[in-house]
């Protein structure tokens, strides 16, 4: 208004009103522009409400839900458009995949049971459905005896106690006929046992429940503690189930035992019973007080446990 002089006062105050009139004008145009044919804005008879259950009837409401399918299916090898389609949400899908690719593989139909989120309905719906391809399914003990090895004499004849006793067992299945090459290796029977002192890898993955990563890390961890004393320190190396270990004994052997004086702290770090401040409160003793001479001083430092002593009284040397 200041850039209009020739303008009186109240001829700017009539400019003002008209200006806010067609804004507002402008305003309920492009309201009524944009409202819906079925608004009240345009006119039509608003007196009678539409049930939302007539509107499903006559097909102007949501779209009805799909429902869910129910066919043969290995959670194993199915892809994520085939579970939604069983009625499976995204989020358990996703769970799925990851409990595949962290896990392995689902070996028996109840392993399905464990997906996040599946309610007993679901459970119900999926369970005759479920088919887990043979070559996913755990191996079935053999309890024949084997013969005919392709292996040599001497490798025929393991550790076993038990049915196996004074027995040439064969880690490979039966004589292999018509298979053309190796096959899964034989499991053990209930009874039959394997001192987990002296195994290698290939007799304990004869134990139903380890294969090769678990038997892998059984003899590495034998290796770093410096020999087992008990069965339940295979439990230690990785998770296994309990069941294992009635097949496990442990042979009454000298263990390997390190010099706690004489090590640095990172040597006795390497020992699996042994953490950093353990090792460095052995190295300040030894600096400030001198060797330790027993393994009550030993138990004398704070960073020791009972517990602790206890695992470690058949491994250490002064």
């Amino acid at each position: 208004m200041r850039r209009l002089p020739f303008l009186t006062p109240a001829q700017r105050r009539a400019l003002l009103v008209l200006e806010w009139v067609l804004l507002i004008g402008i305003i309920i145009y492009s309201v009524w522009r944009q409202t819906p044919s079925n608004s009240p804005l345009k006119g039509e008879d608003t007196s009678q409400e539409v049930s939302p259950l007539k509107k499903d009837v006559e097909g102007s409401a949501l779209p009805k839900e799909q429902p869910f399918e129910t066919f043969l299916f290995d959670p194993n090898t199915a892809d994520s458009t085939t579970l939604l389609r069983l009625g499976l949400s995204p989020w358990q899908v996703r769970s799925i995949y990851r409990y595949r690719a962290k896990h392995g593989r689902y070996h028996k139909p109840e392993d399905f049971k464990r997906v996040p989120g599946m309610t007993n309905e679901q459970w119900e719906r999926l369970k005759d459905y479920i088919q887990i391809a043979k070559r996913f399914q755990y191996v079935e003990p053999q309890t024949k005896s084997l013969s005919n090895s392709p292996l040599g004499e001497e490798d025929n004849k393991f550790p076993l106690k038990g049915d196996l006793e004074g027995q040439e067992v064969s880690p490979l299945r039966g004589d292999l006929e018509g298979s053309g090459g190796l096959e899964r290796p034989v499991k053990l029977s209930p009874g039959q046992t394997i001192d987990i002192n002296t195994a290698d890898t290939s007799l304990l993955k004869m134990i139903p429940g380890i294969a090769s990563k678990r038997a892998a890390r059984i003899v590495a961890y034998r290796k770093a503690l410096g020999g087992f004393v008990s069965v339940e320190q295979a439990m230690e190396a990785i998770e296994m189930p309990d069941s294992v270990l009635q097949y496990m004994t442990v042979s009454a052997i000298p263990t390997t035992k390190i010099n706690i004086n004489k090590l640095s702290v990172q040597q006795m770090m390497k020992h699996p019973y042994l953490n950093f401040y353990q090792a460095k409160a052995i190295f300040e003793h030894r600096r400030n007080k001198g060797e330790l001479h027993s393994i009550e001083e030993l138990s004398r430092l704070e960073a020791f446990k009972p517990t602790d002593i206890d695992r470690l009284r058949h491994y250490i040397e002064f």
